[in-house]
């Protein structure tokens, strides 16, 4: 566990070679005496060891990168960072307004032009330090132009991995707004923000504890520094919780009333409780599915599942781990790190054990923390468990204070992390993991809504897809071939069954994650069937059928993803058939007001886009969800494709012909030419009924491992072998069924 406390002080009174700046008297001085206040042996909280001060000729861009990237690429939850730069900062007039350089000593603009990384940019504070920094930090920027931190956010651009996400235990000082001045007074012999900032940290702004946190800090400094006013950005918890120096208590801050923050009259949202956390629960994420590799369990108990306690330890930053079961009157330890003391740990564990009983499962409880004497903390997770005699949980011991902040919602994370595992694919794992926590607690914080739908595209777009022959069956060789294909998506060409867990997230997100997921499968079903058939060089292009989603259709932009993709792969539009799951409902979400029935308003709504798109449309997985018989006579479709569940009923045949019937019915009525085809899913060699039996009802389309050659990435031949071995099985079939009748 490291827990360090550091701390960077930066002072040049100069603003680097060949800048026409006045110098500045007392930047060097103030950052001095920073270093010395937070230092201080009596008040001060930081060891001298673990700070650095960098003052004139001696503060480069270099030195302090260096010295900062190293401090940021070793850090842990439990650390504490915190920068102070006093000087020039200057805008070069090729730069945008949203960024500034720190006028070190090394700055030379002349060479900035052809080389922007030569100095220390604003943007370098955020971007590759406290955004990849593990614990709270902060900066204090007494500086021109300082304003412009804040302004340097990424736009526009997706986040590398989680740490580019959210700052959410990052606070910040700033002197001035971006295009204004900083100033100094002589009569202070000091600036004017650093003066202020002194006499708190030397006691005006103590609490009735006599402690000094940033957020008091940066509200005194607002209160007391008016021309320019310092902006300050004070996101969560650490800056109120961490404790900058601990000056004697003073009536003045025991009666001094708390004054509301700086900035009344914004409009700001209303933010989810959570919001505070999200980047914390990325930045958790990240730690425990950094790497692919499975880390060795440690062989005290039973195996974990490859390492999952030990990476969750360090993820947390946690003295020690235990896998443990509460079944009273004993605690029985199922795997532990090295480092965990049962005998010291018991009387905690003991603790726990009036709470944690057989039976209650995970949902009961998120987590209790118990304690000995104020030494040590034991944060215990509850897991959940088949067997009603066992009361499985985690025992943490000293986890990090900064992730213990986050509540329930760290230990509902640790409980998705142990059962989704750490062996997973790292995006993979992100995204089960989050939608864990979305069915746990409901609604999520928008940042943690984004950043899973940004790892789910990851996911989606990974996926490959294989193409499953519809064979048209007949009594002669010569009519028996492929009628069409259908394209399944599967984790890697050789999969033999779908990744039925991946599709099904977008449903506990909401229609924004199955749009998404629905319009990349369709763009890479269009695509791939595409390349398959040039591949194949098929005299003619058979029609593919691709799933999707109710919720997808009436999405205009759907639709618009499926119109350009079938241009831009020159595809006839007459061969997409977008088949529509039965176990979808159709029926209006919730704050959406339909003016027509449910399937009358579907109706039209398949009938605009068959005219607009030229495409079919098909219901899938008929027998194995809502309303099937209503949804097969009033919508328009092209085709009827039976689950496979149906040929296991006992009255399949008497089912299958109801089908039939209905699949005639608008032809029977005048209103279609031909009648709708009839597709059977699924049929293999478990199944009950013979491809005789289909036919004699009607059946002409068969699908699945019983017919044709499998799915595969490419289109498979179907030679003469093939049609004979379909053609002679039905024929022996319907002999079959002569003879016993």
């Amino acid at each position: 566990m490291s827990d360090r406390r550091w701390a960077m002080f930066v002072g040049s009174n100069q603003c680097g070679v060949q800048v026409r700046v006045p110098a500045l008297k007392y930047a060097e001085n103030d950052a001095r005496e920073m270093h010395a206040l937070l230092t201080d042996s009596n008040i001060g909280t930081f060891d001298k060891d673990d700070t650095r001060l960098f003052l004139g000729q001696r503060a480069t861009a270099a030195d302090l990168k260096a010295a900062l990237r190293e401090i940021a690429l070793d850090s842990s939850p439990s650390d504490v960072l915190l920068v102070y730069f006093a000087g020039h900062a200057l805008v070069p007039d090729w730069a945008p307004q949203t960024d500034a350089y720190l006028g070190l000593a090394d700055l030379d603009p002349t060479l900035l032009r052809n080389d922007p990384d030569h100095g220390l940019r604003m943007s370098f504070l955020r971007h590759d330090v406290f955004e990849l920094f593990a614990g709270t930090s902060f900066l204090i920027l007494d500086c021109c132009h300082a304003g412009a931190y804040l302004a340097n956010r990424r736009q526009h651009i997706p986040a590398i991995d989680a740490y580019g996400q959210q700052m959410d235990r990052h606070s910040a000082l700033l002197s001035c707004p971006r295009e204004a001045s900083s100033r100094e007074r002589e009569q202070l012999q000091h600036g004017v923000l650093t003066h202020e900032l002194l006499n708190a940290l030397r006691g005006a702004a103590a609490d009735a504890d006599g402690l000094v946190t940033f957020n008091a800090l940066a509200r005194h400094a607002v209160e007391h520094v008016t021309q320019p006013t310092p902006g300050h950005l004070v996101p969560m918890w650490g800056a109120t919780t961490t404790t900058l120096t601990k000056p004697s208590p003073s009536r003045q801050a025991i009666d001094r009333p708390l004054t509301p923050p700086v900035g009344l009259g914004k409009i700001v949202p209303c933010l989810n409780p959570m919001e505070q956390f999200a980047g914390t629960v990325q930045q958790l994420l990240k730690r425990v599915f950094k790497s692919k590799e499975r880390v060795p369990a440690q062989r005290h108990g039973l195996d974990d599942g490859g390492g999952a306690l030990e990476r969750i330890q360090a993820a947390l930053d946690a003295h020690s781990a235990a896998w443990v079961s509460f079944a009273p009157p004993n605690v029985r330890i199922l795997n532990r790190t090295d480092q965990f003391d049962e005998v010291a740990s018991r009387p905690m564990l003991e603790q726990c054990l009036q709470f944690v009983r057989p039976g209650m499962g995970s949902a009961t409880s998120l987590g209790y923390l118990a304690s000995d004497a104020g030494r040590h903390q034991m944060l215990c997770v509850p897991l959940a468990s088949t067997d009603p005699a066992e009361a499985p949980a985690l025992v943490f011991i000293d986890p990090a204070p900064a992730l213990l902040a986050m509540g329930e919602l760290l230990s509902g994370t640790l409980q998705a992390i142990w059962a989704v595992g750490v062996g997973e694919d790292p995006v993979y794992a992100e995204v089960r993991v989050l939608t864990e926590l979305r069915r746990t607690f409901g609604r999520l914080p928008l940042t943690l809504y984004d950043h899973c739908l940004d790892r789910y595209e990851q996911l989606l777009k990974s996926l490959h897809m294989v193409f499953q022959p519809v064979i048209e069956i007949a009594l002669q060789n010569h009519s028996v071939s492929p009628h069409s294909y259908e394209a399944l998506v599967r984790r890697s060409p050789a999969d033999q069954s779908a990744p039925f867990t991946i599709l099904q997230i977008a449903h506990a997100w909401g229609d924004r994650f199955i749009v998404v997921r629905d319009s990349i499968l369709a763009t890479k079903a269009i695509s791939s069937y595409t390349a398959a058939n040039e591949e194949a060089r098929t005299p003619r292009t058979l029609p593919v059928s691709i799933n999707v989603a109710v919720r997808s259709l009436l999405s205009d932009a759907y639709v618009q993803v499926i119109r350009q993709a079938i241009e831009e792969e020159g595809l006839n539009p007459h061969a997409v058939m977008l088949e529509i799951s039965e176990q979808d409902p159709i029926h209006p979400a919730v704050g959406e007001e339909w003016l027509q029935p449910p399937h009358k308003y579907f109706h039209n709504r398949l009938r605009h886009l068959a005219r607009e798109l030229e495409i079919g449309f098909a219901v899938d997985d008929f027998g194995d969800g809502y309303a099937s018989l209503s949804r097969m006579a009033e919508l328009p479709l092209t085709q009827i494709k039976v689950d496979r569940s149906v040929l296991h009923h006992p009255l399949a045949l008497q089912e299958i012909e109801l089908v039939m019937k209905v699949a005639r019915a608008a032809l029977d009525r005048g209103e279609a030419a031909a009648p709708r085809a009839v597709i059977i899913e699924g049929f293999d060699n478990q199944t009950d009924l013979t491809l005789g039996q289909l036919y004699a009802v009607g059946v002409r389309f068969v699908q699945g491992f019983g017919v044709g050659p499998p799915a595969s990435a490419q289109l498979r031949p179907f030679d003469n072998r093939d049609r004979e071995a379909i053609a002679s099985q039905i024929r022996e079939d319907l002999r079959r069924t002569r003879e016993e009748l």
